[in-house]
Order: C-alpha cells, then sequence, then structure tokens
C-alpha cells in the first residue's frame, strides 16, 4: 500500500469554502513532456481515455483551455458517502481539447466539473481523477486537509499549495501501475492547477503540464485601444483650453 504522510484536520463547520475563478477568466495549460508510450506502458493502452479532465488528448506541445462560462455555489449531486444530494460548488467552462493549433477556433464542448461544498460528502479514500484535481475549492489547504484522501497522499502549504501522490507498483486497479510513480501538483491562488509532473523512478519525468501565464494579446489589446483613447482625448480637450 501507499505511504501516508498527509495530516488530517477537522473543522469544516470553521471553513467557508467557495469557488476561485470568476465567469470569463481564461485559462491555459502547456504540455511541455508527454512521453505516450511510457504512459502506456505503466497505465495501460486507456491511460488517456480513463480520466477525461486532464489527458483528454493530450501530447507533448499541445495546449488545453478553458474559459469559465458559469459559477454556482448551491447545485446539488448525489453523494455515495451520505446517500443524499449534497450541495456543491461547480464550473461551467468551455473546453478546447489538447491541441497544436495556433487557432483555437470553435470550443470542443462544454463541460462542468463539481466538489462538494462539504469535503465530508466525498468518499473515503478519495483518489482524484489523474491523481490531482484541475481545480479546488478555496481555501484550497483548509479543503484538501478535510478530505479523506487515500494514503500515498501528502499536502504542502508552507510557501505553494501543493499536492504530493505517491504510488507503488501494481497498487491499482488492474494492477496498474506497472512501476513506482509519483505525483506532484501545484496550485496558484485562485485553486486553479499551475504545475503538474508524473515522475518514475530516479526523478524521470514523463509527463510535465504547466499553467500558460503570459496573458494572450486579445485579452490586453481591447483595454489598450480604450486607454489610448481616452489619452488622446485628454489631450485634444486641454489642448483647446490652452489655446483659449
Amino acid at each position: 500500500m501507499f505511504v501516508c504522510t498527509l495530516g488530517i484536520s477537522s473543522n469544516v463547520a470553521a471553513a467557508k469554502f467557495k469557488i476561485g475563478v470568476n465567469e470569463g477568466d481564461v485559462i491555459i495549460w502547456n504540455c511541455n513532456i508527454c512521453n505516450e508510450e511510457k504512459m502506456e506502458d505503466i497505465f495501460g493502452n486507456d491511460w488517456k481515455e480513463n480520466e477525461r479532465e486532464l489527458f483528454d488528448d493530450i501530447e507533448q506541445g499541445a495546449q488545453m483551455k478553458w474559459i469559465v462560462k458559469e459559477t454556482e455555489d448551491d447545485d446539488k449531486i448525489y453523494s455515495e458517502r451520505t446517500e443524499e444530494n449534497e450541495t456543491v460548488l461547480k464550473i461551467t467552462y468551455k473546453k478546447w481539447k489538447w491541441t497544436k493549433n495556433d487557432v483555437w477556433g470553435d470550443s470542443d464542448a462544454i463541460e462542468e466539473s463539481t466538489h462538494f461544498v462539504d469535503p465530508d460528502d466525498n468518499e473515503k479514500d478519495l483518489i482524484f481523477p489523474n491523481f490531482a484535481p484541475i481545480w479546488l475549492p478555496l481555501p484550497l489547504d483548509d479543503y484538501l486537509k478535510n478530505l479523506d484522501l487515500y494514503e500515498g497522499y501528502a499536502i504542502d502549504a508552507r510557501v505553494i499549495s501543493t499536492i504530493t501522490c505517491e504510488i507503488k507498483k501494481n497498487d491499482l486497479k488492474g494492477d496498474y501501475p506497472t512501476i513506482f510513480v509519483k505525483i506532484q501538483a501545484m496550485y496558484n491562488d485562485k485553486g486553479i492547477l499551475s504545475s503538474y509532473k508524473l515522475y518514475i523512478e530516479d526523478h524521470k519525468v514523463i509527463i510535465d503540464i504547466s499553467l500558460e501565464t503570459s496573458v494572450p494579446y486579445e485579452l490586453y489589446l481591447f483595454p489598450a485601444i480604450i486607454a489610448i483613447f481616452y489619452v488622446g482625448l485628454i489631450y485634444v480637450i486641454y489642448s483647446k483650453i490652452i489655446k483659449t
């Protein structure tokens, strides 16, 4: 089994969890490394298909994009743990799958991603899809520490919120992985995945995903034009006042 290094604290009532992103937010990830042959050896032929959010059509050199369409904090989803419909935080987003195209074009799908407002509504010994979620509610560290996570997980919130998961050989369903793997995921202050690395022996990275930190030009071009317009307008008005 896994080696558990996670310390669990239980004070859910004291925490008010919320969604950190806003409607209209654009989120882009880069795939810096993707050793598809090795991933197939470790997790089987359908490793891209089992978990749709992060590995859907992933390939080295590609990008994936979300545009947040809507956020909700009072939706309901059935919880297997409580056997009741429980409140969830939900993000609805336009999704562009991993692509190497320079032009994004139309989105591939509109999808939803949820987390229970109360961490206790999650299943016991929880294993995240792809071993680390793409986003988490805020305050992120409090949410993580109140989850009943599967052994093998560790949380480090000293500088950057980080999830680490160590998986021994044959420790998952179907006798996967075929070798030891380690996953390290880091998150920004909005609870969005900013770095994802999957290692094997000798610290060799076979999956490396990072958040695009530069702002696409179309996001600041229009505000810049508006700013230039107003500066020019002020200059014209000021010039007329001087002349009079």
